[in-house]
């Protein structure tokens, strides 16, 4: 092989190990899991706790967890889900791969019966996560109908600033349904008229999805096209009316691959069904965890892909406290599921999403007029903006995206005065793992041109 040959390999084989979205043999991918309850008092259906632990891949103990407000502070409002009530605490992962999404209630604990209160007087609240740096952003309360006497279930979103959420809601039902606001608002606008009662919605190669047990877009459903903003859109359903798991959270492993997680019994397909697309149709496959007599039945749902090309598959368990986090590789129909982590007594897991260790935190750019020089009038727009939360872009003087303006923006700014607008984002450090590889890979490269010349 020539010397070119040779370092177009190397070249290849070094950026594949970087910049695969699988999971490696040896890499490290972190799973969030919602968690109500601090196992303190029983569950009930009043205001509960509500945490989000990270767990590695494998599962085992918690790596880390982050404590949702339980008081007002700041911007910031409560977020808290109630304990008993299993249709919500979905999470989400945004487009931009930057964010966990969740909703839940502004109410203190122990406020009774949460889910049937009135949300002018305990706000529906979006909940949003920081990747990099594990800021919550709890600014965005509805103060208006949305989701009044209902619970606010899921959020999903492509950036951080444009929402799309799912529930239910009372007096008329269409204050529920799959809803759309942008970070902060106040308001949101119902963009479809049925099905108003959606348990799901997640972003899927550029297109709005949603969950429904509705008779008429049983399953799930398409919205519109891409992602639609505004009222009037309609819901084609993907699975079609002859799906009957009950169907909750999903999971796309591409284009042509559907997970479905279901919490009816085993008659009715529970488990997780598997979809594939072709030439337009989706057909169903088969239904992992269900023997036809017995099922694993599952709410939460999210995945990855393995070297062997491989869905690996995470769910959360029906039971209503101390339930599992269970994985399954989908190698067959007859593949089994294994428990990786058991919510402790008085605690139940809800929703749960996968990041890979290849997260990209946000570029750092101080230019927040926009006119590719940072200078003083940057200082300037900083200065006006210091003490803000719940920033959607860096015009306020949010240089490193958490959403806040800061002293850690000033010191952004200082660093990037006279120079360049942003640096680029860096992604994650590879795995040592990783690194190996890439350092056996420049070896030999040094030695193949050392022999060539």
């Amino acid at each position: 092989m020539s010397k070119s040959a040779w370092k177009q390999k190397l070249v290849q084989l070094t950026l594949g190990v970087v910049a695969s979205g699988l999971i490696a043999d040896g890499a490290v991918a972190d799973l969030y899991v919602v968690r109500v309850g601090d196992g303190a008092a029983a569950l009930s259906s009043g205001a509960t706790a509500t945490f989000v632990e990270k767990f590695a891949d494998a599962g085992g103990s918690p790596l880390s967890t982050i404590a949702m407000p339980t008081t007002a502070s700041g911007g910031n409002f409560s977020l808290t889900n109630s304990g008993t009530a299993t249709s919500e605490g979905f999470l989400s992962l945004s487009g931009n791969g930057q964010y966990l999404l969740l909703g839940g209630y502004n109410a203190t604990i122990p406020t009774a019966s949460v889910a049937t209160t009135d949300s002018a007087t305990v706000n529906r609240v979006v909940g949003r996560i920081n990747l990099s740096t594990n800021a919550i952003d709890t600014t965005t309360a509805f103060s208006d109908s949305s989701f009044t006497g209902g619970n606010l279930r899921s959020v999903a979103s492509s950036d951080g600033v444009n929402l799309w959420m799912t529930g239910t809601g009372s007096t008329p039902s269409s204050n529920g349904g799959l809803r759309y606001a942008t970070l902060g608002a106040t308001t949101s606008t119902a963009i479809i008229s049925t099905p108003t009662n959606v348990r799901v919605a997640k972003i899927a190669n550029g297109q709005l999805y949603i969950s429904s047990a509705a008779q008429s877009v049983m399953g799930v459903s398409k919205v519109g096209e891409g992602l639609p903003t505004e009222a009037g859109q309609t819901a084609t359903s993907v699975t079609g009316p002859a799906e009957t798991n009950s169907s909750y959270d999903f999971w796309f492993k591409d284009a042509d691959t559907l997970y479905v997680a279901g919490d009816a019994n085993a008659a009715n397909g529970g488990g997780i069904q598997k979809w594939t697309q072709s030439g337009g149709t989706w057909s169903f496959q088969y239904t992992l965890l269900n023997s036809g007599a017995a099922t694993t039945s599952v709410r939460g749902l999210t995945g990855a892909v393995d070297v062997n090309g491989n869905a690996v598959l995470y769910a959360t368990t029906t039971a209503t406290s101390a339930n599992q986090l269970i994985s399954v590789i989908d190698t067959s129909a007859a593949a089994t599921a294994t428990t990786i982590a058991t919510a402790s007594a008085n605690t139940a897991f809800r929703g749960l999403a996968f990041v890979s260790s290849g997260v990209t935190p946000p570029a750092n750019n101080a230019d927040f007029n926009g006119d590719n020089v940072v200078d003083g009038k940057d200082f300037l727009v900083w200065q006006r903006g210091f003490g803000l939360t719940g920033q959607p872009n860096k015009s306020t003087g949010d240089a490193n995206g958490d959403g806040n303006v800061n002293a850690a923006d000033l010191t952004i700014w200082k660093s990037k005065f006279g120079g360049p607008p942003a640096e680029v984002a860096v992604g994650a450090v590879p795995e040592p793992a990783t690194l190996s590889m890439i350092g056996v890979a420049l070896a030999v490269f040094a030695g193949v041109r050392r022999r060539a010349k």
